[in-house]
């Protein structure tokens, strides 16, 4: 009797040791196969190839960084067999410098782009806004995936030379310029108003009106400002706009939740624009906002969408042919 207590409490504090680091792993890699499950069902409804587009990601944890899912392992990494929970091919490798609190989709060990992400704790989300999220970075990987896709960006001429990819991050926008806050806040307002008129006789006319304050906005900033505000509408509004979506009909509750939430804030936003403050987070409630305007014309401009770095042209297309 006395040794299967040994035994029993041995096992428990072993439990007890390795535990909660185990667990959080454990149910990290539950969020991300049952996005993976969901999205190979539901992906391609909304976006052609969304559902079979590269799915890998890179877990940082405290001392080790764990990738899942992808074909080859990099340089560097462990092999560490096939994981139990997601059955992908899994790797390992020491702590690289990576920060904890990183959500992002990013070519790192090279095409195609690969999730990093932090645990919710980490990340300072609860665990379905952190599923959530997954949605969002899986969709850059998507976009990553598009023909020609970085030729394309290139071809924008907006980097200054940074091969890093950072220029995305730190691009000069004139946030701050007095001109642009006033124009943006004008057509931030009246994007609202086209939004609230959806399914109304008067749609057609306030999307008119929006429209005007929008072109408005882009003679205030400059062509070169606003090539760059519509590439990042276009990058993040879009994938902001596609976790709502897919997170709306997500199987799960709390995730359910968390996208109908994210979507009253979005709304919200727009209410009391603030692009000073905000700098380039601005695109994501407004470029979001936009791909609801789109799809109330209907879901014809996400065929138009891969071929696209800007939603401009697309929204003007939009008036054109809307019925609502």
């Amino acid at each position: 009797m006395r040794m299967v207590q040994i035994v029993v409490l041995s096992l428990a504090s072993a439990t007890a040791i390795a535990g909660p680091a185990d667990r959080a792993l454990r149910d990290s890699l539950r969020s991300y196969t049952a996005i993976r499950q969901f999205v190979s069902r539901s992906g391609n409804q909304l976006w052609s190839g969304l559902g079979t587009a590269p799915f890998d990601i890179l877990l940082v944890q405290d001392h080790e960084e764990r990738l899942y899912c992808r074909r080859s392992l990099p340089e560097g990494f462990s092999a560490a067999g096939k994981d139990m929970v997601t059955g992908c091919p899994s790797g390992t490798r020491p702590r690289s410098g990576l920060p904890g609190s990183l959500l992002a989709a990013m070519p790192m060990f090279g095409a195609p782009s690969t999730i990093v992400m932090g645990s919710a704790a980490a990340t300072g989300r609860s665990d379905a806004d952190w599923t959530r999220t997954i949605l969002h970075e899986h969709f850059h990987q998507w976009q990553d995936a598009l023909p020609s896709f970085y030729a394309r960006i290139a071809a924008l001429d907006l980097s200054g030379g940074d091969q890093t990819g950072m220029w995305m991050l730190n691009f000069p926008f004139p946030y701050s310029d007095p001109a642009t806050v006033t124009a943006f806040a004008k057509a931030s307002r009246a994007l609202g108003k086209a939004l609230d008129a959806r399914g109304t006789p008067n749609f057609r006319k306030a999307l008119g009106r929006y429209l005007i304050e929008r072109r408005n906005l882009a003679k205030t900033v400059g062509s070169r400002n606003w090539r760059y505000a519509e590439f990042e509408l276009w990058k993040e509004g879009v994938a902001r706009w596609t976790e709502i979506r897919l997170g709306k009909r997500y199987p799960d509750k709390g995730v359910r939740q968390s996208a109908l939430n994210l979507e009253r804030q979005t709304r919200a936003w727009l209410d009391k624009p603030d692009i000073a403050g905000s700098g380039r987070e601005f695109v994501y409630p407004y470029g979001a906002a936009e791909a609801m305007l789109l799809e109330s014309c209907g879901g014809g401009w996400r065929r138009k969408y891969p071929s696209s770095l800007s939603l401009g042209p697309i929204l003007e297309r939009a008036m054109r042919s809307c019925r609502i």
